[in-house]
């Protein structure tokens, strides 16, 4: 875990549970006889992201639709911290919150959740726009950042016309982000999707009524694209080169290391020589972010 995270000791369940009472009846108790979570529960990983993010963030209002992807704040912080020592290596100059406030990003499948773009503005003041292309995740993050009065000035949500699209469409002409991001869609069909949620259940061995039910959730759009993560990553890589003005770093997280290899062949291909990978997570769970610059 990043070393500014906030999120490095444990939660206190009892705690968050008196700022979303519906939190408790999702309690339960490890072996070692500590009060901890049912991670294998939608609704609790659901409630305990609310909770933290009225807690700590000061949010009046979050929630999503039954279904929807949610991210865990905890680890989604880690991408924003890393993304901020990216920037101070480029900017070292930028030292105060005046400076900071400048800063604009662009995170690309943004989701219901908005929760990039709000720990983005909460934590660095930084003004965000979020992309999507489903209409439901679209209204949901729109009504987040328009119903909370730190996201109003700070937050802006734009619809992707374009399924193929990741840039095109949504960086506007004469429009500068200084940086992008992405949690791409992971699987290749449904039937993939499906088929890891089966394996990850197993794993738990508690096997839900539905076994290809994911515990964080997720729509058709967030979690799988024709190619799989691969394929979208190509396309965002050959799409960053139109707009090397007016992006400084294009970032995207990646889940496997293999799929590094498929980004160094583009880079090649493309001329691109300035790239960064910084490891992110914790335990056996380690993802990666994967920088470049055009």
């Amino acid at each position: 875990m990043h070393p500014r995270n906030r999120y490095a000791k444990p939660h206190d369940f009892p705690a968050l549970s008196r700022i979303v009472p519906e939190l408790a009846d999702h309690l339960i108790t490890t072996p070692a006889g500590r009060t901890s979570l049912d991670f294998t529960s939608p609704a609790a990983v659901r409630l305990l992201n609310k909770a933290l993010l009225l807690r700590d963030y000061r949010l009046k209002h979050w929630d999503l639709p039954a279904g929807n992807l949610c991210p865990g704040v905890p680890g989604r912080l880690d991408y924003i911290h890393v993304i901020a020592d990216l920037l101070q290596e480029a900017r070292p100059q930028v030292q105060n919150k005046e400076q900071e406030q400048r800063v604009r990003g662009l995170d690309v499948g943004t989701g219901a959740s908005l929760i990039y773009p709000i720990l983005g503005a909460k934590e660095y003041g930084w003004r965000m726009v979020g992309t999507d292309i489903d209409a439901t995740s679209l209204r949901v993050a729109t009504a987040i950042a328009r119903f909370n009065p730190g996201l109003q000035q700070q937050v802006i949500v734009r619809r992707q016309p374009d399924p193929r699209a990741i840039f095109n469409n949504v960086i506007l002409p004469d429009e500068y982000f200084h940086f992008t991001m992405c949690n791409p869609p992971f699987f290749d069909s449904p039937a993939a999707a499906g088929a890891a949620a089966a394996r990850k259940w197993e794993k738990l061995g508690k096997p839900p009524a539905d076994p290809s039910s994911l515990n964080f959730g997720g729509q058709s759009n967030e979690l799988w694209t024709q190619g799989g993560e691969p394929a979208f990553l190509r396309r965002m890589i050959r799409e960053s080169v139109a707009f090397g003005q007016q992006v400084g770093w294009f970032t995207t997280l990646v889940s496997k290391k293999g799929y590094l290899k498929i980004a160094e062949v583009e880079f090649g291909r493309l001329g691109i020589a300035t790239k960064k990978v910084i490891g992110i997570g914790q335990g056996g769970k380690v993802r990666r972010v994967l920088g470049w610059r055009v």
